[in-house]
């Protein structure tokens, strides 16, 4: 039997703070079935970060009870979970990264529902129309900023390797941090996790500071 949280709220630390009110209904009212749709398997897939299986079908069939509401509140909104996998709590209390990750899911969602998706602003049919998506995207996400002058290296793979293959990608993840390097992987275990875990060792015995991992993926491989 799998262990879940029967009922939980979570409020965010400051990421969505800056909802408008139009987009708060949005979420309160579940105004846009297909937002919901697709940020309720995103929160899933998150809050089942750190778990071996990574096969999304699977996790939807465990977690089918799984649900989502959207509360408002004076500044912006929290969520109340219901059967969210228990893995994801520490003594009743989400782990921070999660929760940090949760709302980053859903700032993301909102803004590319809104503001590419249902805005005739970008011409997706063209790779100039994509491309400039995907800038507005990082730049909302505050992952482009200005004056920061560490370089950022991409490091992309395969989830299932051998243990030698994540060790190496765990070795060049460490003399990456060691070079006050910062990492963006495409999320999940195997290559996409091996640098990530380098890298922070590295960072560390360098003291580098405003280290940052970045993990850019997109829903169809977010359960990993």
């Amino acid at each position: 039997m799998t262990d879940k949280v029967p009922s939980t709220t979570v409020s965010p630390e400051a990421a969505l703070e800056l909802l408008s009110p139009t987009e708060v209904s949005q979420l309160v009212n579940q105004t846009d079935a297909e937002l919901f749709k697709i940020f309720r398997r995103c929160a899933l897939a998150v809050l089942n970060t750190g778990n071996n299986n990574d096969n999304t079908n699977e996790i939807m069939e465990q977690f089918k009870d799984f649900d989502i509401r959207f509360i408002r509140q004076a500044r912006g909104i929290k969520l109340q979970l219901s059967n969210a996998p228990s893995s994801a709590f520490v003594d009743g209390k989400m782990i921070r990264g999660i929760r940090e990750q949760l709302f980053s899911v859903l700032r993301d969602v909102v803004y590319i529902t809104n503001e590419i998706r249902n805005s005739e602003r970008f011409k997706l049919s063209t790779q100039t129309g994509i491309t400039d998506a995907v800038f507005h995207i990082l730049r909302n996400a505050n992952i482009v900023r200005k004056g920061d002058f560490n370089p950022l290296v991409v490091c992309w793979g395969g989830h299932s390797i051998s243990r030698d293959e994540y060790d190496f990608t765990k070795e060049v993840g460490y003399q990456l941090g060691l070079r006050d390097m910062n990492i963006i992987t495409g999320c999940g275990p195997g290559a996409m996790k091996g640098p990530m875990k380098g890298a922070t060792i590295g960072h560390a015995k360098q003291h580098v500071p405003n280290r940052r991992y970045i993990g850019i993926t997109e829903p169809g491989i977010i359960a990993a």
